[in-house]
């Protein structure tokens, strides 16, 4: 049996191989379709990353479609507040990552949103291609904190909606 990739690094490779499709003159599909998919490359590292902890195999693919994007955006946005998360005796490098990680998921969001909604906007390679590395970062970001309890506990608050 070979080696078997998980979607979210399909979906980051798509989205590379979209930003350079055209060698000459990027088609805006292309470009809103990298940016498009480099979101939901994130969106599902996350989302698998969640589930993972969940001990019933056969049940994660059930949890993960629990998850909603806007609850994942604003608890993206909300670890970002130091009043809210002061991650007091944390250390200092590994909470740096994990807003980085989470900034790069509200603000790839937000530019999904432009990429599939607004098609007013006019996307260079540059822009898409920042885009995507901008999840490619992420990605590599995330490995080493991953098991870090701070980590896990965004993990939870990507599913769990804020009490009034």
């Amino acid at each position: 049996m070979g080696l078997t990739v998980a979607y979210h690094d399909d979906l980051l490779e798509q989205a590379l191989s979209l930003v350079h499709r055209e060698p000459r003159n990027p088609k805006q599909a292309s470009l809103r379709r990298a940016v498009s998919t480099a979101h939901y490359a994130l969106y599902h590292l996350l989302i698998s990353e969640a589930v993972a902890n969940w001990s019933r195999v056969p049940l994660r693919a059930a949890l993960g479609r629990a998850f909603d994007h806007n609850l994942m955006k604003g608890a993206s946005q909300r670890i970002q507040d130091t009043r809210q998360f002061p991650f007091t005796g944390e250390d200092p490098k590994v909470v740096a990552v994990l807003k980085a990680v989470a900034k790069t998921f509200a603000q790839l969001q937000e530019k999904r949103h432009i990429a599939d909604y607004d098609n007013t906007t006019f996307w260079t390679r540059t822009e898409a291609l920042a885009e995507v590395k901008s999840a490619e970062h992420a990605f590599a970001a995330w490995k080493p904190i991953r098991n870090e309890q701070i980590a896990q506990a965004y993990l939870v608050s990507l599913i769990v909606r804020e009490r009034d």
